[in-house]
């Protein structure tokens, strides 16, 4: 089973933390798998906090939330994503330098999201990725939709 329906099924049984943890980690995939020049281009202030906090936390909060049921393949990727995040010289990740992106040490990185990106087949979850993230937080902090009244 692929893990688009992997994903779909655990929607289905109401696992919304675990989905809303999962479709975070597509975003920062996608700026992890971005050229230097894009990922200097998205990040408005100190590239390294901003890289951490937007996405390289969020794949550790799915492997958190997903771990043990993640697709093998899938959570090792992740790990391993995390892994060379984690191993980031000093020289690749320090705050206030806009060039870290061009680094020798990112582009491991930028294979790594790219190809897990595909393991996670994006392409077929990202014409829903908006609205299951939305309908996933709402439902995991409890908002309620409008409901139309029936008649």
């Amino acid at each position: 089973m692929g893990f688009a329906a992997t994903l779909w099924e655990w929607y289905g049984q109401g696992e919304y933390r675990r989905v809303l943890a999962a479709c975070e980690a597509f975003p920062a995939l996608e700026f992890l798998a971005m050229s230097a020049d894009e990922q200097r281009e998205t990040i408005p202030d100190c590239p390294a906090c901003e890289a951490w906090s937007m996405a390289m936390l969020p794949l550790n909060d799915t492997l958190i939330a997903c771990d043990s049921a993640l697709p093998d393949e899938v959570r090792g990727g992740l790990h391993r994503i995390w892994q060379l995040c984690n191993g980031l010289t000093e020289d690749s990740f320090h705050c206030g330098d806009r060039l870290i992106f061009d680094h020798q040490d990112w582009q491991p990185i930028r294979d790594s999201a790219t190809d897990l990106l595909g393991l996670m087949e994006h392409p077929e979850i990202s014409p829903f990725l908006n609205d299951l993230t939305v309908d996933c937080h709402n439902e995991v902090n409890g908002y309620v939709a409008a409901k139309p009244e029936r008649s």
